[in-house]
């Protein structure tokens, strides 16, 4: 029997049910369906050892000793005994993993494993007998109908020596033709009809051999149910009457279509037996992320590599190279050809997402076209776009999609990037089994591009950071400052992590080794970047004695990040500031930070870090005091002063405070109260 690690899509899928089911202990009732020969069974045996100590229970005929339990044709059992089963999932949180044909009433999860691909039917067979050509898999996947057992048995029919040909002939076991020999009247008389979907099927009564279960209505086609009955078929067919499966031949003109396509795995199978196409095996290297091999004109290939002089040559990505030249651009029509301007505006998306404007980025990224591989990019940064704005579910929609859109393409290129959002939103929002299972797929090879390397250094380093993980933050930001030492990403906006870097190394006393990170930035009118960068060079200077000039550029930080619509920075730098505030002695300020920032993590469902705030709050010996509307103590001077009259500039005055951050409090009392102007907030508050 083989392992589902000959298999690496069946094995991602089950690492991603065991963040899953790791993360979330509720009992759990998994039905794994697909046809006789996809291997339900293994893989559910499989993904059993990885949860831990399991028992067979077949039938559910008695009551499990273990708390995770394998089920056979779970379907066979009696009615009672599931239910019984169930009840036990829902009270004792028991974990059943069954195999059935079909959707079990009461299941609380539901796994369909699909037949394998042609690429997965060559890896398959290469394993097992060493050799396997484009067209042998082919004909392989379609005489099994792509049925990992069936594929076993096949290869399993003739001596290993025979699959060393080019093009072996396929020769068909003896259990199948003694199984089938059962229904030969039925398959005579289907043979009688003229040729249809690969086999003798026609114009016949089809309803009896649908009720005979020789047959099958799918998608408005009739087709054989059992793929070892139509391979027998087509063999038995007179050859008048035949008309042979379509014969692959590894061309690059087709080459060109499955990569069109977005089918890169057979792309990439096929490309094996072409003597020349160098280019289109720079273009699968691309997005195979094999930087080795990859070298091209593509822009796509210059953003990968992070070379901003190779992108000229397009409007489009002339606009992205102004931006990086000059820290602005100018945006250009958008183009008429559907791709291009897909192309466009995945650029212009990006362009908006790192000059604070995430409403337009995600408007932009959210257009789909085309492309695939374009959409891929897109997704990408949508997540980033969704992650600013707090839109955490939204955004974790986004990176699963483009996960399973890069597995189905086989796209790895972008992959990194999409777990650098889901790693972090994952941890966030305390789903920690999933952001594990995010980073352990960060480990990018020593041939990634660049643009990989940089998101999954940055996915650690965010990440642990998050976590309050301060030496893997700052072992991923040691990781980080060696990837780009020899390429330049000094953009702003485009790779912001020294300030990440900077307050894990400040938080271990590397204060100069701080202060070097955060000195070789270069100046950026961004506001949220600007923010940012304040955090650690504030900390940098209350820590050599500065304080108040510390404390002067964290309240001018919590000014710029509510200037721009992105609460996940806000939130990020309110609990920086809070913590400052506690360790300086000031805890009523303190205090009112964290409660800020709790507010802004918990509309964000970010639960892990809303409770550090809470937890910071009870360090600090203060807690979250509020008035009878909800309102906090310094919302509550605030608001005194300006039902008294006073304007925002002499309630700062009067509170030692910034016009901006009166004006940032001010707009959350309005919010809290229901009111939208100093008048109503006097109407509704003056005696």
């Amino acid at each position: 029997m083989f392992t589902t690690s000959l298999l690496p899509r069946r094995q991602l899928l089950l690492r991603r049910l065991l963040a899953e089911f790791t993360t979330d202990r509720r009992g759990r009732f998994l039905v794994v369906t697909g046809p006789h020969g996809v291997n339900k069974e293994h893989f559910t045996r499989e993904f059993a050892a990885e949860l831990g100590e399991f028992e067979v229970n077949p039938f559910l005929k008695k009551r499990p000793r273990a708390s995770i339990v394998v089920v056979d044709d779970v379907h066979l059992a009696d009615k009672d005994d599931i239910q019984k089963t169930l009840n036990l999932v829902h009270t004792k949180g028991l974990t059943v993993l069954a195999t059935a044909p079909h959707r079990i009433p009461g299941a609380t999860d539901l796994l369909a494993l699909p037949p394998l691909t042609v690429p997965e039917t060559a890896l398959l067979a290469r394993q097992i007998v060493g050799h396997c050509t484009p067209t042998t898999a082919h004909r392989l996947n379609d005489a099994a109908g792509g049925l990992p057992q069936l594929i076993r048995e096949l290869l399993d029919a003739t001596p290993i020596d025979h699959w060393s040909n080019d093009r072996p002939t396929l020769t068909l076991p003896e259990h199948w033709v003694t199984d089938i020999d059962i229904k030969n009247p039925v398959l005579r008389e289907v043979a009688s009809h003229p040729f249809f979907d690969g086999c003798p099927i026609g114009d016949l009564d089809a309803d009896a051999f649908v009720e005979d279960g020789t047959l099958i209505h799918e998608n408005g086609t009739l087709r054989f149910r059992s793929p070892e009955e139509r391979t027998l078929v087509r063999a038995s067919t007179p050859p008048s009457m035949a008309r042979s499966p379509r014969e692959w031949e590894s061309t690059e003109g087709g080459v060109d279509k499955l990569i069109a396509a977005g089918n890169l795995p057979l792309a990439r199978l096929h490309v094996e037996e072409l003597p020349r196409a160098d280019e289109q095996r720079a273009f699968l290297a691309l997005y195979g992320g094999q930087s080795f091999e990859a070298a091209s004109a593509s822009p796509f290939y210059a953003l990968a590599t992070w070379n901003p002089e190779a992108l000229r040559g397009d409007p489009t990505f002339d606009m992205f190279a102004d931006a990086l030249d000059t820290g602005h651009y100018r945006e250009v029509p958008r183009p008429d050809a559907p791709e291009e301007s897909q192309i466009h505006d995945f650029i212009s998306g990006w362009l908006a997402l790192v000059y604070d404007d995430p409403l337009t980025a995600r408007r932009l990224l959210s257009r789909r076209g085309p492309s695939d591989l374009v959409g891929l990019w897109q997704s990408a940064f949508l997540a980033r776009a969704h992650y600013v704005l707090g839109e955490f579910q939204e955004a974790s929609a986004v990176v699963e999609r483009g996960l399973a859109t890069g597995d189905r393409t086989g796209a790895s290129l972008l992959e990194p990037v999409h777990l650098w959002t889901g790693a972090q939103v994952a941890a966030m929002t305390g789903r920690t089994e999933l952001a594990n299972h995010y980073l352990q797929r960060l480990t990018v090879p020593d041939d990634a591009f660049l643009i990989q390397k940089l998101s999954a250094s940055m996915g650690k380093l965010i990440t642990a950071s998050m976590t309050s993980d301060t030496r893997a933050a700052t072992l991923a930001g040691d990781r980080m400052a060696s990837v780009v030492y020899t390429t330049n990403t000094q953009q702003p906006g485009f790779w912001a992590w020294e300030d990440m870097y900077a307050i894990s190394l400040i938080r271990t006393g590397r204060i100069d080794a701080a202060a070097a990170v955060m000195d070789g930035i270069p100046d950026s009118t961004i506001p949220s970047l600007r923010a940012r960068n304040l955090v650690p060079q504030a900390n940098i200077e209350i820590q050599r004695g500065s304080t108040a000039r510390g404390v002067k550029m964290l309240s001018e930080a919590v000014d710029l990040i509510s200037s721009v619509n992105m609460p996940a920075y806000e939130a990020r730098i309110l609990f920086e500031y809070g913590l400052v505030l506690r360790r300086m002695g000031r805890r009523s300020q303190a205090a009112e930070m964290f409660t800020h920032a709790e507010e802004v993590f918990t509309a964000m469902g970010a639960v892990t870090l809303a409770a550090r705030c809470h937890g910071e709050r009870r360090v600090a010996g203060v807690g979250p005091r509020r008035s009878a509307q909800g309102l906090t103590p310094q919302e509550e001077q605030i608001t005194a002063l300006v039902v008294d009259g006073c304007s925002n500039q002499e309630v700062a005055r009067e509170l030692s405070l910034s016009a901006k951050t009166v004006e940032y409090h001010l707009t959350r009392v309005y919010k809290k109260l229901g009111v939208s102007s100093r008048g109503e907030l006097r109407e509704l508050l003056k005696v």
